[in-house]
C-alpha cells in the first residue's frame, strides 16, 4: 500500500531525492495525463530510463545512444525491453538490416509524455537549487512570434547585470501549445498575441503592439501600395496564407468583412519562417505581423501594412495558482517597471 508523506517531512529532503522517489505515474498524475485510479498506477520507473528512451528515439540507433549515455548496448537494450514489457506496448520498430530504431505510433505518444516529464523534472531541480544569497536558475518562456518579445529581452538583459547566474529558456509555438506548456508547469511565462482567453491567467500587457500586414514579394503588384485594403486583395485575387492566430483574431476577421470566403485562401501556418519560403517561391503572400520576416535589401520580400490599420496587444501571462521561482519573479518585476 502506498503511503503519502506529510508535508513537514519534505523540508529536509532534497528535490533530487523527491524526484527519484516519485514513480512514473506519480508524474503522469501531476501532468494530468492519467488519474491515480489508472490500472497501471503501481508501475514504477526511474527518470533515467525515460532519458534512455528519449536518446534512442532521437538517435534512431541504439549503438550511438549507448555511446552518448555511456552504458553498454546490451544493458540499454535490456532497459528498453523491460520498459516495453511494463507498458505493454511496442515502442520501437527494429530494422535488423540498418539497425534503425523507429518509433511506433505508441512510441510517438510516449515520447511526447517522456519529454514533458524530463523537462518538468529538470525545471524543478533548477528552481530548488537556487541559493538564497545569489538568485540563479533558469526562466522558461513560451512565446508566439512577436517583435514585442524585445521588451522581455531588454528586461532580461537588465536583470542579468545584477544576477549573472540567471538563464533563460525560450520555446516558440502557437497559443495552444504555449497554453498547454504553461498549464503543465513547463513554462514560467507565456507570451500571447491578441489572446482572447488571457483572463484565465495572471497577465500584463507589454508596451509594444503588433501590426498586421501583407508579406509579399517585392515584384508583386501589391508591393507598390503603401498600405493594403481588402479591395486590393479581391481585385488581384491574391493567393494568401493566413496565420492560425489570424483566423481567430476578431479585429482581423472584421477587416476582411466578416467572412473570408471571397478571398483566395491557399493555406495556413503557425510560424512564419516556412510560410515565408512559400512567399519567396511566389506561391502565396502571407497575412502576418510586422517585424517577423526578413525584408532587408537582400531579401526578395517586403511588408505592406493593412489599411485600416490592425494592431494586436501582446500579453505576458503566468499561472494564477503557481508560485514563481525567484528568478522568474525578478524578471516579472523588471517587465512591470518598463
Amino acid at each position: 500500500m502506498r503511503r503519502s508523506l506529510p508535508a513537514s517531512r519534505f523540508k529536509n529532503i532534497r528535490i533530487t531525492t523527491i524526484l527519484q522517489i516519485l514513480c512514473f505515474y506519480d508524474i503522469l498524475c501531476f501532468l494530468g495525463i492519467v488519474t491515480r485510479h489508472h490500472p497501471c498506477y503501481t508501475f514504477s520507473m526511474e527518470l533515467r530510463v525515460l532519458k534512455y528512451f528519449i536518446t534512442i528515439a532521437n538517435e534512431q540507433n541504439i549503438s550511438r545512444a549507448a555511446e552518448i549515455i555511456h552504458i553498454t548496448q546490451p544493458t540499454l537494450s535490456r532497459q528498453i525491453i523491460e520498459l516495453e514489457e511494463e507498458l505493454g506496448v511496442q515502442l520501437f520498430e527494429r530494422n535488423r538490416q540498418n539497425h534503425k530504431f523507429i518509433l511506433t505510433d505508441e512510441g510517438v505518444r510516449f515520447y511526447n509524455y517522456a519529454v514533458q516529464i524530463t523537462e518538468l523534472s529538470e525545471k524543478s531541480i533548477e528552481e530548488f537549487r537556487t541559493n538564497s544569497s545569489q538568485i540563479s536558475g533558469k526562466i522558461y518562456i513560451g512565446a508566439g512570434e512577436s517583435k514585442s518579445i524585445s521588451d522581455v529581452a531588454r528586461a532580461f538583459k537588465k536583470i542579468r547585470g545584477n544576477h549573472p547566474k540567471i538563464e533563460i529558456s525560450l520555446f516558440s509555438g502557437n497559443a495552444g501549445i504555449i497554453c498547454e506548456r504553461l498549464d503543465r508547469g513547463l513554462c514560467d511565462f507565456g507570451i500571447f498575441i491578441g489572446f482572447k482567453n488571457v483572463e484565465k491567467y495572471n497577465h500584463l500587457t507589454l508596451p509594444q503592439k503588433d501590426r498586421w500586414g501583407l508579406l509579399t514579394r517585392k515584384d508583386n503588384p501589391l508591393a507598390k501600395y503603401k498600405s493594403i485594403k481588402k479591395e486590393n486583395l479581391l481585385e488581384h485575387y491574391e493567393p494568401l496564407f493566413l496565420s492560425e492566430q489570424a483566423s481567430r483574431q476578431r479585429e482581423l476577421l472584421h477587416w476582411f468583412g466578416g467572412s473570408m470566403e471571397k478571398y483566395n485562401i491557399m493555406g495556413s501556418y503557425n510560424l512564419i519562417y516556412n510560410a515565408g519560403i512559400f512567399t519567396k517561391e511566389n506561391i502565396a503572400s502571407c497575412i502576418t505581423l510586422e517585424g517577423l520576416a526578413d525584408i532587408s535589401s537582400e531579401s526578395p520580400l517586403c511588408f505592406v501594412p493593412l489599411e485600416p490599420a490592425i494592431y494586436s496587444e501582446v500579453y505576458l501571462a503566468w499561472k494564477k495558482d503557481r508560485e514563481l521561482s525567484k528568478a522568474a519573479k525578478v524578471l516579472l518585476e523588471e517587465v512591470k517597471e518598463m
